[in-house]
């Protein structure tokens, strides 16, 4: 790849905000996952794909977590990670240390309050269409992680 457009790319990852690295081919899928994007869609074995190919393992509780060695995403990295999959709801759930929620939250420009969450700091939410919310959740260090981040397809 040649200087200039490196540069470029660099130069839009800091105006646009970007709180990680560029995704690596191990995390990239996961990403696109969370993303939440309007119109998309997974199954559990996607999520499982995208999880392994992460570096993250099923523990027997059906939770997936790192084993070998920490998977950065977000600027921190996974505590853990599950999906969730039953009518009329689908569910992934990302939850990560070292993250500033509200940063993250603001990023994706995830900036209405949750209400219902039971979080001491605000967690936040994004209705991104009829379909899709994206969530970014707010955590104490004592629960093992500083942030969550969900994505919730209705239907």
């Amino acid at each position: 790849m040649n200087k200039p457009l490196i540069a470029l790319m660099l130069g839009l990852a800091t105006a646009n905000g970007a709180l990680a690295a560029p995704a690596t081919n191990s995390t990239a899928a996961l990403e696109a996952l969370l993303a939440c994007k309007a119109g998309s869609d997974f199954t559990e074995a996607q999520v499982d794909q995208a999880f392994h190919a992460a570096g993250l393992t099923r523990d027997p509780g059906s939770v997936f977590e790192p084993k070998d060695k920490p998977v950065a995403l977000f600027g921190g990295t996974v505590a853990s990670a599950d999906v969730s999959i039953s009518k009329p709801y689908k569910s992934l759930h990302v939850y990560l240390k070292g993250v500033d929620h509200q940063r993250l939250a603001r990023s994706w420009g995830v900036t209405t309050v949750n209400e219902a969450a039971e979080t001491e700091a605000p967690s936040y939410l994004k209705k991104v269409d009829a379909r899709h919310t994206l969530h970014v959740g707010a955590a104490d260090d004592y629960e093992g992680y500083s942030a969550s981040v969900t994505c919730l397809i209705e239907g």
